[in-house]
C-alpha cells in the first residue's frame, strides 16, 4: 500500500503549471495542515493495521513551502496511524527556494528519505520564461544542503521542449545535473494546458510548441546522454541509477493500491466489488470544513482494470507482464489484444516477448497513439 499527501500551495503558480495549487497565506496553510491531519486519522480505518506502508509521497505544489513543523506534525500523524515499514521510501517535493540547510536537515532527521527537486533548467532566461522563482544559484545551494543533511537518495526534474531552447542549451542543463551525480532524473517535455499563463500566450496549440520534430530531437538527445552515464530508462520520462528507481511512481504504473490524502488527492482502494477510485473535494472551503468529503468515487469494471493495466504497464520500458497479467485477470493478453497487438508489431511500435510486451523506440514516440489502441 502506498500513501499520497497533496500540499497544494506553492509561493507562485509557474506559466505552465495546471495542477491543484495557488498562493495561500500562513492563516490558510495552518488550517490546512489540522484539517489534512484529521483525514490522515480519519483515514487509517480504511486500511487495516496488518496493511503496511511501503512509499509515503508529499507532492503538490511545493510541500517544502510548510513550515518544518508542520511538515513534521504531518508525517508524525502518519506514523502514528499507519504501519510505515522501516525501509518504506518516503518522498518530498521541494522548490529549492523554499527548502533551506535547517528544513532540509529537519526532514532528514524527522524519516525523510528521498528529496525530489525541481530544477528544470540550469539556464536563467528558461527559468524566467517558465515563471520559477528559483535560479540556478538557488538549486545548487539546495542540492549541496540536502547531501550535507544526509539524503542519499536524491531526484532531480529537467524540462524539455521550452519555447527558444536550443539543443545546446538543453545539453549544458543535462550535462551540468549528471556532474552533480543525483541517484534519479526526471525529464518533462513542455506541454500548454488550458487555464495557464502559457494557454494564453500561445493558444490552443496542437502539440509542443517547439515543433513535434524538435520536441522528438530534445527527448533522444537527453535519452541518449542519460544513458551514457549509467542512468537506466525505466520509463518514459524517468532515469534512474540501478536501484533507485522511484519505488511510489513505480507502483502507480504497475496499478498498487494507493491511499490520497489532502485537496483533491485520488485514491485506488481495494474493496469487496472491486478496486474502488476515488477523489477528494477540489474545494478547499468544503475540504476545511470536513477533508473526509469525497468528489468522485466508482467501482472499476475488470475491463477497466485491464485497460490501466495495458497502458500504465507500456510506459515503464520493461512493459506489461504478460504473466502476471494472466495470473491476474484468468486470460492472456492475446485473447483480447491479439489483432491490436499484431498491428501495432507490424508497424514496428511494440515488441511482444516471450513475458512482456513493450513499447519501441518508435512505440515511444507515438506512445499516445499506441496508449489509445487498449482503450478501444
Amino acid at each position: 500500500m502506498q500513501i499520497y499527501i497533496h500540499i497544494p500551495f506553492c509561493e507562485r503558480k509557474c506559466n505552465y503549471c495546471d495542477f491543484l495549487s495557488y498562493p495561500a497565506d500562513a492563516g490558510v496553510r495552518e488550517m490546512y495542515v489540522n484539517a489534512l491531519i484529521k483525514e490522515i486519522r480519519g483515514r487509517a480505518g480504511n486500511i487495516g493495521r496488518e496493511e503496511k506502508i511501503m512509499t509515503i509521497y508529499f507532492g503538490g505544489g511545493t510541500p517544502s513551502v510548510l513550515s518544518a513543523k508542520q511538515l513534521g506534525d504531518i508525517f508524525a500523524a502518519i506514523s502514528q496511524e499507519y504501519r510505515v515499514d522501516p525501509g518504506a521510501e518516503i518522498t518530498i517535493e521541494v522548490n529549492p527556494k523554499s527548502a533551506d540547510r535547517d528544513k532540509l536537515h529537519f526532514l532528514r532527521g524527522n524519516g525523510f528519505n528521498r528529496l525530489s527537486i525541481g530544477m528544470q533548467s540550469i539556464h536563467r532566461s528558461e527559468l524566467e520564461m517558465l515563471g520559477r522563482i528559483h535560479s540556478f544559484d538557488d538549486f545548487t545551494e539546495c542540492y549541496i544542503n540536502a547531501r550535507d543533511a544526509g539524503f542519499k537518495n536524491v531526484s532531480v526534474d529537467i524540462m524539455t521542449a521550452i519555447p527558444g531552447q536550443t539543443e545546446q542549451m538543453l545539453e549544458a542543463t543535462v550535462s551540468r545535473v549528471i556532474d552533480m551525480n543525483p541517484e534519479h532524473i526526471s525529464t518533462y517535455s513542455l506541454t500548454i494546458e488550458p487555464g495557464t499563463p502559457f494557454y494564453e500566450q500561445f493558444g490552443d496549440i496542437e502539440g509542443p510548441v517547439v515543433g513535434q520534430e524538435t520536441e522528438r530531437k530534445l527527448y533522444w538527445m537527453t535519452v541518449d546522454m542519460l544513458k551514457a552515464k549509467g542512468y537506466r530508462h525505466y520509463e518514459i520520462s524517468n532515469f534512474a541509477k540501478p536501484g533507485f528507481e522511484s519505488r511510489h511512481n513505480s507502483g502507480y504504473w504497475k496499478r498498487n493500491h494507493y491511499l490520497g490524502m489532502g485537496l483533491g488527492a485520488s485514491s485506488c482502494l481495494p474493496s469487496a466489488q472491486g478496486d474502488e477510485r476515488c477523489r477528494n473535494t477540489t474545494d478547499m472551503e468544503t475540504y476545511l470544513a470536513n477533508p473526509m468529503t469525497r468528489e468522485e468515487s466508482g467501482i472499476l469494471s475488470r475491463k477497466d482494470m485491464i485497460e490501466e493495466t495495458m497502458y500504465l504497464g507500456l510506459r515503464m520500458m520493461e512493459g506489461v507482464d504478460t504473466v502476471a497479467f494472466e495470473k491476474q485477470f484468468g486470460v492472456t493478453v492475446r485473447s483480447i489484444y491479439a489483432d491490436v497487438i499484431d498491428d501495432l508489431a507490424a508497424q514496428g511500435l511494440v515488441y511482444e516477448g516471450s513475458s512482456s510486451l513493450s513499447l519501441t523506440d518508435l512505440g515511444i514516440d507515438y506512445g499516445n497513439h499506441v496508449f489509445a489502441q487498449f482503450l478501444k
